[in-house]
């Protein structure tokens, strides 16, 4: 199970509680402040400068710009499960800074290099501060409403939940009320949500609850399922497939030399093609030629479609190590130009795979509203799937993208995918 830094962080956006809106606002608003005082007396103290000066207002303004950015970052991302913001902080920071030293150097723009220096160590620091502020002041429980789903919950994190009996007088420090918004209460427990919700108490589903947390969806509760609109903005994937496909095409004079000299390692090892077509099941549940190098000796599916094991011998040493970096995985670069697949999204299956599990697995086929990806939220949180098992577990994940899907989800696959890489971790 995979579980958050912190479940108050987790579960406060989706509580919509104007006292956390506030609170983030006034920390937000404290740190910009702070930012703007310590670059402009240091480095009034150090160079002289002014605000008037552009060489100085030029860098506050792109250092503050550089420090709202990275907070809002580091909050979005922090909602996820099973992330620590604070490991996302530096790159974050350095990224941003980066982009501003950029814009500063293509529109020539003047600027104290002292100014920058100190901005540069100013803004970490600051959205550091400014991040402790704010996880200090997530504290407390939330009260579970016994009805429908909700034992999954308190089993994820006791210390966090608690289970109120009949409807009375929420315990002191209550962050807000747990309920299955499926689940039809008796009239008592209707009025004393309605009570609390006149009193501006957070009123949390209990499924997104327990998606906040485990980073994976109820595949045995489908009320919520049946009862919300799933599809993804199709605005969002549509500008989605446009950036992948600039990116793919940017990076193509790279990857593709890297690419064809991989190939060629894997042709001088064993014989047969370097380059592997697979037949794997996309959007719409429609299937499609996927491309990979090949990682496996020539005739690894003699004996039909199976998962890879570990320590499977049909893997070849240099295929080993493709394959724990993914670089097998550069081919389908192609298969995203031709809107086969996706950077970022559920990893297709291959179509015997498919048949078996939506036999076996209800709702399988719901990984098929969005296309299929080179990574994933469930590649990057649970790994490599081997059986039935661990497939419902890469399903919950699967589902749970699919419900989230988003600028900010991508955006943390992506880190992830990163770490994953340098890591191996799940490779098979």
């Amino acid at each position: 199970m995979v579980k958050g830094h912190s479940i108050d962080s987790s579960l406060q956006p989706a509580s919509k509680s104007n006292k956390s809106l506030f609170a983030h606002i006034a920390t937000l608003l404290t740190g910009l402040v702070l930012s703007g005082l310590a670059i402009t007396g240091i480095s009034s103290v150090t160079s002289g400068l002014v605000f008037s000066a552009p060489q100085f207002s030029n860098v506050l303004v792109g250092a503050l710009s550089c420090y709202l950015i990275s907070s809002l970052t580091l909050h979005n991302l922090g909602k996820y499960p099973g992330n620590k913001p604070l490991s996302y902080l530096l790159p974050v920071v350095i990224v941003n800074l980066l982009i501003f030293t950029a814009v500063i150097n293509l529109f020539r723009l003047d600027y104290s290099r002292t100014v920058l220096v100190i901005s540069s160590i100013t803004v970490p620091l600051v959205t550091y501060l400014e991040f402790r502020i704010r996880q200090g002041m997530q504290t407390g429980r939330y009260a579970v409403v016994p009805y429908g789903f909700y034992a999954k919950l308190i089993d994820c994190n006791p210390n966090k939940f608690y289970v109120l009996p009949k409807p009375m007088q929420l315990n002191t420090g209550t962050n807000g009320i747990i309920v299955d918004s499926n689940e039809q209460l008796p009239a008592e427990w209707q009025q004393f949500i309605a009570e609390e919700l006149s009193k501006d108490t957070p009123v949390i589903d209990s499924v997104s609850a327990y998606e906040s947390i485990t980073g994976k969806s109820p595949l045995d509760h489908y009320g919520e399922l049946a009862s919300h609109d799933l599809l993804p903005s199709q605005i969002y994937l549509g500008a989605k497939r446009v950036v992948e496909s600039i990116l793919v095409i940017s990076t193509a004079p790279i990857t593709i030399p890297f690419v064809l000299l991989v190939a060629a390692a894997v042709k001088i090892e064993s014989k047969g093609p370097a380059f592997f077509i697979q037949r794997r099941v996309g959007k719409g549940g429609q299937e499609f030629n996927m491309y990979k190098i090949r990682s496996m000796c020539l005739d690894s599916e003699c004996e039909g479609a199976q998962f890879a094991g570990e320590n499977d011998t049909r893997i070849t040493r240099i295929g080993r190590f493709i394959r724990k970096m993914r670089i097998d995985e550069l081919p389908q670069f192609l298969n995203i130009l031709k809107g086969d697949m996706a950077l970022i999204g559920p990893r297709p299956e291959q179509a015997a795979f498919v048949k078996k599990f939506e036999k076996a697995i209800p709702l399988y086929s719901f990984r098929h509203i969005v296309r299929p990806g080179i990574t994933g939220w469930a590649q990057v949180t649970q790994g490599y799937a081997a059986d039935e098992d661990e497939t419902r577990e890469k399903l919950a994940h699967d589902f749970y993208y699919v419900k989230n899907l988003s600028v900010w989800l991508d955006l943390d696959i992506a880190f992830k995918t990163v770490k994953t890489m340098l890591t191996g971790f799940g490779a098979r």
